[in-house]
């Protein structure tokens, strides 16, 4: 189209060069030449920065962090960038051709949101922001943010359209995260003004019923009552104890201890847990262990609630084993038991306040709550 407009253009040029300039031929043609030559450098010119334009455009698509896919008119993928191959794992030449419902969860494919997509797109034009999930090629569900709009040839008609995604992932697990704090935040203020109600009363029940007991020798009437009520409120007063190191920040008092010491104090204690169970327990204890600081009375019922799991762990019959070892950095307590075990899919849980796996009303699930922060407990799901 350019060669020939400047044809007609040198025409009509060399006629007005000969009648109105009296101009010979030679002439004339010297300075068509001339124009042609300016005219075509001209041309090359714009050519030259228009390909780097592109180019400049066509890298910033093609190497977008954020995945960029181009669809047609039957939303068949023809535009695949490095972004798009790095967020779901599928080459540009795997994807060329395809059908984008590949990437569409079947759970999201089944709720409609192919078909919610595709008309929006045709019928407003584009969409912006819209939260949802994708699988990538090896199978994994991942968060995205998807801004998709239409694009239109020069009669304004459809020609395809363009689809950008954000991976937020991170940013939704984050989101979640906060929603627990905050959601924690508000238990511990409800927990801590329930505590502090109960305290008083329980304290008014234990003490009239150890003064009763004062009074009672064992095998006397109600004297395994007035026991019963000791016990239980013991129990009470230790749940909110744990309910109110949950709702507020805890103080440790950190002296020089031989774990092995504590340890010995707890198995001795948590002898009595085991009721008719026929559970014995076998120490390793290494002798010359260094003495390390901690607050006694903290790691005591750390240990005391490990100790007493397995012993809930264990159905009739088992061994609970104690070892205690060091090295230059550490002193390690190791506990592990025959019972049933953690189930995996728990195994990430045990550290989340509230969380227990025992029948409601025999587990508060703070019993190791906050004590990842202090001491590193690797779970053991059996010997």
């Amino acid at each position: 189209m350019v060669f020939s407009e400047i044809e007609k253009q040198k025409e009509s040029l060399g006629k007005t060069l000969k009648s109105e300039y009296n101009l010979n031929d030679n002439e004339v043609s010297e300075i068509l030449n001339y124009f042609s030559s300016a005219v075509l450098s001209m041309v090359k010119l714009m050519k030259e920065g228009k390909s780097a334009h592109e180019k400049f455009f066509s890298d910033i698509i093609l190497n977008s962090i954020d995945a960029i896919i181009g669809f047609d008119n039957d939303f068949k993928i023809f535009l695949w960038n490095k972004g798009a191959e790095n967020l779901f794992g599928y080459s540009k030449q795997e994807m060329m051709g395809a059908d984008f419902d590949v990437l569409i969860p079947d759970f999201l494919l089944e709720r409609g949101e192919k078909e919610f997509l595709v008309n929006e797109v045709k019928t407003k034009g584009f969409f912006s922001n819209y939260e949802t999930e994708r699988r990538t090629k090896s199978g994994n569900m991942i968060s995205v943010n998807v801004t998709r709009f239409a694009v239109y040839g020069q009669e304004n008609e459809m020609i395809g359209s363009v689809g950008i995604l954000r991976d937020i992932t991170t940013v939704k697990k984050l989101q979640k995260e906060l929603r627990e704090k905050e959601n924690l935040a508000l238990i511990g203020e409800v927990v801590s003004s329930i505590a502090h109600s109960l305290s008083n009363p329980l304290n008014i029940i234990s003490g009239n019923a150890d003064y009763l007991l004062l009074n009672k020798k064992e095998g006397d009437v109600q004297y395994e009552e007035l026991k019963t009520i000791l016990e239980e409120t013991e129990r009470i007063t230790k749940s909110i104890r744990q309910l109110l190191n949950f709702s507020r920040p805890i103080k440790t008092n950190k002296e020089p201890y031989n774990i092995n010491e504590v340890i010995e104090n707890v198995i001795s204690n948590c002898k009595y847990l085991k009721g008719d169970k026929k559970i014995s327990f076998k120490k390793n204890l290494q002798k010359d262990l260094r003495q390390i600081n901690l607050d006694k009375l903290q790691i005591e019922e750390v240990l005391s609630n490990i100790v007493a799991n397995s012993i809930q762990a264990i159905a009739r019959e088992g061994e609970i084993r104690v070892k205690t070892f060091s090295n230059e950095e550490y002193v390690n307590v190791e506990i592990s038991d025959n019972g049933g075990g953690i189930p995996k899919e728990n195994i990430e849980k045990i550290f989340q306040p509230f969380f227990s796996s025992k029948e409601y009303g025999k587990g508060t699930g703070l019993g190791l709550f906050g004590t990842s922060e202090e001491i590193c407990i690797i779970p053991i799901t059996h010997i």
